[in-house]
């Protein structure tokens, strides 16, 4: 059952407006300002209030924060004619992204002395026991990324194939954000067939050969974003063009609630018709991570979710609070610089992961399991 309705996208297909920093920037300072002057004016715990001032001074004296770094899509001006409740919503959830970032800032502040505990840091020579690491209890893997990555691409199909070794006895799914729901009211559950992957995996075709081994690999693949979304997405370029109206919508807080809600009930059909399903998630970790608006894992929390993942060097802003109170320990990284004074082609292949083995850990810093890798090369 699509939850989209093609009327929708009369508001939007409208001309893009320039994208001003002045504004953006104006825009989260307005609702940092907000949501800081009602914690302190609240019966908040101490905590709480100090990491909130903690962030506005950060803010003020260097004109940026994690904060920013791990939300600026979400304050990108919207087109003047999005919808009003559009509007409405999408505001309502910049400032409750805020609001949560601080409860989980001062949390994690609380037990940054008690890290080493809740947390496990491994080293992996290029190959990762996923099936090992995952949460056997889980229903719902979701795998986070930072898009078009071919390091990323290739551990997803090592993660699902590993997975179905492990649980021979599971029916994995393969459900992505880079693949078209082709489902209808008639077919709830609908799996891609080799002749549409041209057709159907249209908003990034990077994902293209990928999507056809995991088909090879016997896993069904199931597409989660919505048809009508995928196509101006390719009309206004959105993948390239942040300064799209496609873009400012879509990517925005309320634009990834309309889709996780989408998503999430393409999922919930899979694990209520097949009970023996497991479903693994290929999205951005806009839509995954725990403390992202909306967030999808959040929203199938019913079915165990598990969230990895996967960054790059350059990415690390991208979930601040994880890289702030887990960050890898002196000897992880002692290890890894000898090893690329050593040899750079080990060095590449190096993954270092870290596990949260608690919930409460994980939901804080984001995730279930991080793996770090370094900008890619591949050695022939």
């Amino acid at each position: 059952m699509k939850v989209f309705s093609s009327r929708v996208f009369i508001y939007v297909l409208l001309m893009a407006l320039p994208l001003n920093a002045g504004a953006q920037k104006a825009s989260f300072s307005r609702a940092l300002n907000k949501v800081v002057k009602g914690v302190e004016a609240s019966a908040r715990p101490q905590s709480v209030k100090n990491a909130a001032a903690s962030v506005m001074k950060s803010e003020k004296a260097l004109g940026g924060s994690r904060v920013r770094d791990m939300f600026e899509a979400s304050f990108h001006p919207l087109p003047k004619d999005a919808p009003k409740n559009f509007m409405a919503a999408n505001q309502r959830l910049q400032q409750e992204v805020l609001s949560n970032f601080l409860e989980k800032e001062a949390f994690l502040s609380l037990q940054k002395s008690l890290a080493k505990k809740p947390v496990q840091f491994l080293l992996y020579d290029g190959v990762i026991p996923y099936a090992k690491l995952i949460d056997p209890s889980s229903r719902v893997i979701l795998v986070g990324e930072t898009h078009e990555q071919q390091r990323v691409a290739e551990e997803m199909l090592k993660i699902l194939l590993d997975y179905k070794k492990a649980f021979p006895n599971k029916n994995i799914y393969y459900a992505s954000e880079f693949v078209d729901d082709l489902s209808t009211s008639a077919q709830p559950v609908r799996a891609l067939k080799p002749q549409e992957i041209k057709t159907a995996v249209r908003k990034r075709p990077f994902y293209r050969p990928y999507t056809y081994w995991v088909m090879r690999s016997g896993i069904p693949v199931i597409g989660l974003e919505d048809t009508a979304i995928s196509a101006q997405a390719v009309a206004e370029n959105y993948t390239a063009n942040s300064n799209s109206a496609a873009y400012r919508m879509w990517s925005s807080p309320a634009g990834v609630e309309a889709r996780n809600n989408h998503w999430a009930g393409i999922i919930e059909n899979i694990l209520k018709t097949d009970p023996k399903a497991v479903v693994f998630v290929h999205a951005g970790m806009g839509h995954t991570n725990y403390n992202q608006p909306a967030a999808l894992s959040l929203k199938l929390r019913e079915y165990r979710p598990f969230v990895m993942e996967f960054n790059y060097a350059l990415g690390a802003s991208l979930n601040g609070l994880l890289e702030e109170y887990a960050p890898f320990p002196q000897s992880v990284n002692r290890y890894r610089m000898q090893l690329r004074a050593k040899d750079e082609r080990a060095f590449h292949n190096l993954l270092a992961v870290r596990v949260m083995k608690d919930k409460r850990w994980a939901l804080a810093t984001g995730c279930d399991m991080h793996v770090f890798f370094h900008d890619w090369v591949r050695f022939r």
